[in-house]
């Protein structure tokens, strides 16, 4: 097993439990309680926390990866590379007169391609990851996650929902039944990312000649 597939697989677990946990408490409790309503709340908060919270692990993972096989940048499909060089490219703006742009054409990036994946700027979920954040996200390192535009209405209402509860909304689930659709759409999306990051490092699906 790679240390990357045992990585993902470790991180999906201990999510998977807790919400376990959540779950068998909802279970007992009964139906039409108080408590029965919070816990519900709960789950879905918890959902969410841990839909986002794989996304953002399994991505770092997948840029770090790249980063450990000391790969040129040149060697790498562009999305990738330029991915990879975000930092330098927002450090231009700093000074766009011709002389420093004919240099950076000229000079700068071809150096730069010369050098090994460096990301000292990675993806983000900026604390609401909706489909298409993730789609954007996904594409950005090559990765080919269809799921995201089967479950795009359960996971956009993951995330709006969410939102309400954080802002202190009165949002109600209505039973286990009806969190669970939307738990089943958030796992099959971080199942599939983690197998799409497997298959790309284990293949190095990453590079050009691949």
């Amino acid at each position: 097993m790679s240390n990357w597939l045992k990585q993902l697989e470790e991180d999906l677990d201990w999510r998977l439990r807790e919400l376990a946990i959540l779950k068998q408490q909802a279970v007992l409790a009964s139906k039409d309680s108080e408590r029965y309503k919070v816990l519900l709340r709960a789950l879905w908060a918890m959902l969410y926390a841990h839909y986002e919270g794989f996304c953002q692990f399994a991505w770092d993972l997948y840029l770090d990866e790249l980063q450990k096989a000391s790969v040129k940048r040149k060697d790498c499909k562009d999305e990738i590379a330029r991915l990879s060089l975000q930092k330098q490219f927002k450090s231009l703006k700093g000074d766009l007169s011709p002389e420093s742009l004919w240099n950076f054409g000229q000079t700068d990036f071809r150096a730069m391609l010369e050098e090994n994946l460096d990301f000292q700027i990675k993806l983000e979920t900026q604390s609401n990851l909706y489909p298409q954040l993730f789609k954007e996200n996904s594409l950005k390192v090559c990765l080919n996650c269809n799921l995201i535009d089967q479950y795009e209405i359960e996971i956009r209402g993951l995330v709006k929902r969410r939102n309400d509860i954080a802002h202190g909304q009165k949002m109600l689930i209505k039973d286990l039944k009806e969190y669970k659709k939307y738990e089943d759409a958030a796992l099959e999306v971080m199942h599939e990312l983690a197998i799409e990051i497997v298959d790309c490092l284990d293949n190095k699906l990453y590079l050009k000649t691949s």
